[in-house]
């Protein structure tokens, strides 16, 4: 709580107002900053609530608002202005004046000014238009826009361009009229009091005109029915009570591209004159290529369509074939022979096909079962054609047919090779995109007679129950996803499923057993999983812990990853196996918790949780880590390890205990220390010199033992240059045994090599143990200091002692047999056999 909420009283700034009730009185006051509120117990703050319309109680810091401030090209819309058109002056408090409770006022910036109790007030951007946007206006003052009509903010479209005609106020401006600002005329407009820019469905107040190019049209449909078509290259701007019809989230369309093989059948729903041509409503004609190369449909038009097909194609006939053509108006049939391609007007003609008996099958085609079965097909067939043509199986029948066969075998019907489209319901492209404008919808298969289907069993919407904390992933077969979040109940579409997750089970974690589920944990999800690693010194230790994992993020990711537990799992144990390996295992004992959570959630920096570990793939945060176990495979770390922890707090009990004796024996010690420090300055001093000297006496032995060695090196060397003296003697007589001698001398170097070898190796140890036993000789030297140790030494690093057969551990031994020495030369041969 601040100073100013202490003192209960409320500073306001410039920019600053609030609102005080008298709760006796109920009048509201407004104090508009630069100002100190001291509120009385009489007064409340309050805060007016725009959505209820009522002046709610609040706390005295939430009752400080913002004044409303219009920047320039923005404006403020008012909602109850007070009668005298002001506004609270800056720096005062002022009682509520009389308000003129629904009126409406436009204020253009800049301007900036505190609201009376009930005042709403929104800011608005000026309306910036380009050449192909608009806006839509709509009147609910009439009044006040005619007198407001020419305060209104307008700048024309292009510099030196003339006055806008929106300028000028409309004859018409009763209320609810709708105008239209178009683009083309003004670039920025700020509307007056009175008049107000109507939104769209997304909120939007400048809206997108329809730029045509060439060869494209658009269709506009009025509130009383008309339609207008619009064709490019041009910017179209609806009438305040049109709308553009659209198809596909599409609102123009191309123009319809016809040569001589192609047809568009067409319906005359209005009269007209063309060309000099009188047509009238009820008529039909067919348009091909010959009449119109680019076809835009027109109001009086409406495309006839035959089963969801526009356009119509020619039929090839080769030469030696023909068709039959029959006129739909008098039945006749007549044969057009080939080569040709045949377009039939569908207005009165129609491509039929002739139907044999089993008789004239048998005896025109004798042995042909398929033209026998091809005939009764055709019959079949004749018995479902309309019966404006009965008995006649038209082309588009047997294509029709055909297809439908297909389709239930799962196929698609093939066209014949003689045909690039037939006639009637076949004869029309479905690659080609529909006509869209006034269609009139022809059928040409014969309709079943209606019945009614009592089985209910498979008629119910399937439904989901997706509980709290999951999701499901709906799937339709156009590839359309959607997901889902609980709590919900889901029903189903005929062409919804549901997406399967496939999840690894079991500790560790595997896919040897999946588990297949459609709903996905989205929080608080645990997964449990068991890691065996390895540290640095090669201890392999079981990790049992437990995951907690959130799914956050665009929901269409949750489900990009099949298994997320898999996911999650292996690089868990990737980044826990990467990081033990750096740690002995000693040191991961002891913070194996720490460690574990550091490594997959990351270290917690001051004032921030953890960050987690995130998955770009699918969304995912693992949040939480609990370690459940830690192992260590081999049980005799384990119990070392184990011995170790005893042992550390046996350390700390008997430090403990020694400290509380300290503290005892720290005032009797304190008399004694000052008697010994004396004397034990003498002893350290003649301790130092006993100390240079044995160092005298140990360099003297070193270098005897490096005289030895060299000695025996020199005999080694002329061993082998008699060897070699004796060999060139007798060369000629050692041919023969050339094989012996060099096995002998092999085994004689060997030999030598292994003793040099153990001669070194023993020199090398004398210097390891004595460098081992540097720490604590300077505590054994202080043995020496008696007369009877100093003359062992002597005795014993004699050089008869040292030349002689004795090893020289032996003498070093017999040397400090039962001094303080003993013992550190004990822990040296231990180090040795070590």
């Amino acid at each position: 709580m601040d100073d100013r909420a202490q003192k209960r009283d409320l500073v306001l700034a410039p920019s600053e107002y609030a609102y005080m009730q008298d709760v006796t009185k109920g009048i509201v006051k407004t104090y508009t900053g630069p100002t100190v509120i001291n509120p009385t117990a009489q007064e409340r703050p309050v805060r007016f609530d725009a959505g209820t319309k009522h002046f709610e109680p609040c706390g005295l810091e939430e009752a400080v608002q913002q004044i409303a401030i219009a920047p320039e090209g923005y404006y403020l819309t008012l909602k109850n202005p007070s009668t005298k058109n002001d506004h609270p002056p800056f720096g005062g408090v002022y009682p509520s004046p009389d308000l003129e409770v629904g009126r409406k006022i436009n204020i253009n910036g800049p301007c900036s000014f505190a609201l009376w109790p009930g005042q709403i007030v929104k800011l608005v951007q000026g309306h910036h238009l380009r050449s192909n946007q608009y806006l839509l206006v709509r009147v609910y003052n009439e009044d006040e826009a005619r007198k407001n009509w020419g305060k209104a903010v307008i700048k024309p479209a292009g510099d030196g361009a003339p006055e806008a005609p929106v300028a000028q106020a409309p004859q018409d401006l009763t209320v609810g009229k709708l105008l239209i600002i178009k683009g083309t005329d003004v670039s920025f407009y700020i509307p007056p009091t009175g008049v107000g820019v109507v939104a769209d469905d997304d909120g939007l107040y400048v809206r997108d005109a329809l730029t045509l190019e060439r060869l494209e049209y658009c269709i506009l449909v009025d509130q009383n029915g008309k339609k207008r078509y619009e064709r490019g290259p041009q910017v179209v701007f609806p009438e305040p009570t049109e709308t553009f019809i659209q198809k596909d989230q599409h609102r123009k369309f191309r123009a319809v591209e016809l040569n001589e093989i192609q047809g568009l059948h067409i319906k005359i729903i209005a009269p007209y004159e063309d060309g000099g041509k009188a047509y009238k409503e009820g008529d039909e004609i067919f348009l091909t290529g010959k009449d119109a190369a680019i076809y835009f449909p027109r109001e009086e038009h409406s495309l006839v369509r035959y089963d969801g097909r526009d356009k119509h194609f020619a039929t090839a006939v080769p030469a030696g074939e023909a068709r039959y053509v029959m006129n739909r108006k008098t039945g006749a049939i007549h044969m057009a022979r080939g080569p040709l391609m045949l377009l039939p007007n569908p207005v009165d003609e129609v491509i039929v096909r002739r139907i044999l008996s089993d008789r004239e099958c048998e005896t025109w085609y004798p042995g042909n079962d398929e033209a026998l079965t091809y005939n009764r097909q055709l019959r079949r067939l004749a018995d479902a054609a309309p019966t404006t043509r009965a008995g006649v199986v038209s082309e588009g029948d047997y294509q029709r047919a055909n297809r439908v066969q297909q389709q239930q075998r799962g196929g698609k019907a093939p066209l014949p090779a003689s045909q690039s489209v037939a006639m009637d319901a076949s004869a029309v492209s479905r690659d080609v995109p529909a006509m869209v404008g006034d269609v009139v919808e022809r059928g040409s298969s014969y309709t079943q007679p209606r019945t009614i289907v009592f089985n209910t069993k498979f008629e119910g919407v399937p439904n989901v129950n997706v509980w709290v904390g999951y999701a499901v992933m709906v799937v339709d077969k156009s590839g359309n996803r959607r997901v889902e979040v609980g709590p919900r109940n889901l029903l189903l579409e005929y062409d919804e499923t549901l997406e399967i997750l496939e999840l690894s089970t079991g500790r560790p974690k595997s896919t040897d057993r999946l588990l297949r589920t459609s709903f996905l944990r989205v929080l608080n999800n645990r997964v449990g999983d068991t890691c065996e690693v390895e540290t640095a010194d090669h201890v392999r230790i079981t990790l049992e812990y437990s995951l907690r994992v959130n799914f956050t993020g665009e929901s269409e990711k949750w489900f990009e990853v099949e298994n997320y537990v898999k996911l999650l799992c292996d690089h868990v144990r990737s980044v826990l196996k990467g990081q033990i390996k750096k740690l002995p295992v000693e040191q991961f004992y002891k913070q194996a918790v720490d460690i574990v959570r550091d490594g997959i959630l990351g270290k917690a920096s001051e004032g921030s949780p953890r960050p987690g570990m995130r998955f770009a793939e699918n969304g995912m945060v693992v949040t939480d880590v609990e370690v459940l176990e830690v192992g260590i495979d081999d049980d005799r770390i384990a119990t070392l390890l184990a011995q170790a922890q005893h042992e550390a707090v046996e350390s700390s009990i008997t430090l403990l205990r020694a400290e509380r004796s300290l503290e005892v024996t720290q005032q009797q010690e304190g008399i004694a220390r000052s008697m010994a420090e004396a004397r034990t300055a003498t002893q350290t001093r003649l301790a130092e010199l006993e100390i240079e000297q044995a160092k005298a006496k140990l360099s003297v032995a070193l270098a005897a033992l490096a005289g030895e060695v060299q000695q025996h090196q020199r005999r080694q060397e002329a061993n082998t240059a008699k060897v070699a003296a004796i060999a060139v003697e007798h060369e000629g007589q050692l041919v023969r045994e050339k094989a012996t001698h060099e096995q002998r001398q092999a085994l004689s170097r060997v030999d030598q090599e292994l003793k040099l070898a153990a001669l070194k190796a023993e020199v090398d140890a004398v210097v390891a143990r004595f460098e081992a036993a540097q720490g604590g000789f300077s505590e054994a030297l202080l043995a020496l200091s008696h007369e009877e140790t100093l003359v062992k030494v002597a005795e014993a690093l004699s050089v008869q002692q040292i030349v002689g057969g004795r090893n020289f551990v032996e003498v070093v031994d017999k040397m400090f047999a039962g001094t303080p020495l003993a013992g550190v030369l004990e822990r040296i041969k231990g180090n040795d056999e070590a």
